[in-house]
């Protein structure tokens, strides 16, 4: 969970403000896994997540910005079909942390997770400053980014 929080402020993801009286406030979720190789347990890792359900449609996101494209399965079978025809190179990669690296437009505020337990009268929330896995629009900010560094 440490690391999670680090990682959050490495990327900047959020700032520490006044809790706003006239906004709504995003609740997070841990989500915990367990990642094995070969049977053996390697490592559990954590994720905090927001609570996307508890959005609001206009104030939290614009329903124009929760689409984002997604290959067909028989287009993407096309092109390896092709890749293999012509025997071209294909390569794989993964992106750590994907959806933590796009800016996010609207303001956005969550529950602060250092807050003690128990504690939902704290002062201060954090503002999102960048997309967070849970989010309605979370898919559309990571597309935006990703087409931002492929386009010349």
């Amino acid at each position: 969970m440490d690391d999670e929080i680090n990682n959050m402020r490495r990327l900047a993801i959020f700032r520490e403000v006044p809790r706003p009286r006239d906004r709504n406030i995003i609740t997070p979720k841990w989500v915990f896994r367990r990642k094995f190789e070969n049977g053996t347990l390697v490592k559990h890792k954590a994720r905090l997540v927001a609570r996307g359900f508890i959005q609001v449609s206009g104030i939290d996101y614009h329903d124009a910005y929760l689409y984002a494209p997604a290959v067909r399965l028989e287009t993407f079978r096309m092109l390896i079909t092709i890749a293999a025809l012509f025997d071209f190179p294909l390569r794989q990669f993964d992106v750590s942390v994907t959806y933590l690296h796009g800016d996010i437009d609207e303001e956005i505020y969550m529950e602060d997770m250092e807050a003690p337990p128990g504690c939902e009268s704290r002062d201060t929330v954090w503002r999102l400053q960048k997309g967070l896995y849970g989010l309605k629009q979370a898919g559309h900010i990571w597309h935006e980014q990703r087409l931002a560094y492929l386009s010349p």
